[in-house]
This record gives structure tokens, sequence and C-alpha cells, in this order.
């Protein structure tokens, strides 16, 4: 069975909506709905629930997303929004600073 998200609040909220925020809403809505969090969690957190529960989870995210800075690394390498570019060049640029190869697949 899925494992059941808890809302945060708080100092943690804020810590989470930093680094991990929803886009797709305003700031208010998502901390109030958390809707993006409980996601992710449900989706990618309960695979490893045996091992991390859910705030050992997220900051675990948190810290490999300040460890490998894919943003900046692609604004380094001009992959930018708008801009097009072939999944071979999205792969090599994770390679830099991850050193693995990303899973990758369009919705």
């Amino acid at each position: 069975p899925l494992a059941k998200y808890r809302k945060i609040e708080d100092d943690k909220l804020k810590y989470r909506d930093h680094y991990w925020p929803d886009l797709t809403i305003s700031e208010a809505e998502s901390s109030e709905k958390q809707g993006f969090w409980e996601h992710e969690f449900k989706r990618h957190g309960t695979c490893c629930s045996a091992l991390y529960n859910e705030e050992k989870y997220f900051n675990l995210a948190i810290d490999l997303r300040k460890r490998f800075d894919l943003l900046k690394t692609f604004r380094n390498l001009g992959i930018t929004p708008g801009s097009t570019r072939t999944a071979t060049e999205i792969v090599d640029a994770v390679r830099t600073v991850s050193r693995a190869v990303p899973n990758l697949y369009c919705h």
C-alpha cells in the first residue's frame, strides 16, 4: 500500500517551497494544498519508504538538488526555456554534474 502524505507547516514548508516549488499554482495555494509534493512523494518517494520516511525523502531530494545544480548547468550550456535541444544534449548536460545517465521521457 502507498504511504500517506502528511502535510507540513512552518519552516519546513518554507524550506521545501524554496528548493522544490510547485510552479503551476500560486505559492499560497501550493502551501495550502500541497498536492504537488503529495504527488511526488506518492509517485517517487514510496518506492524507497523502507529506507526513507517522507521527511527524509524530501530532505534527500533537496540535498541532491543543491549538490547537482542542473538549472545552473543548463544555463551555462545555453539550455534555457524556449530553446530547442536534442535528448543527447540534455543527457550530456546531466552527466557533467551527476556522472549518471538520466532516464528521459516526455509526457
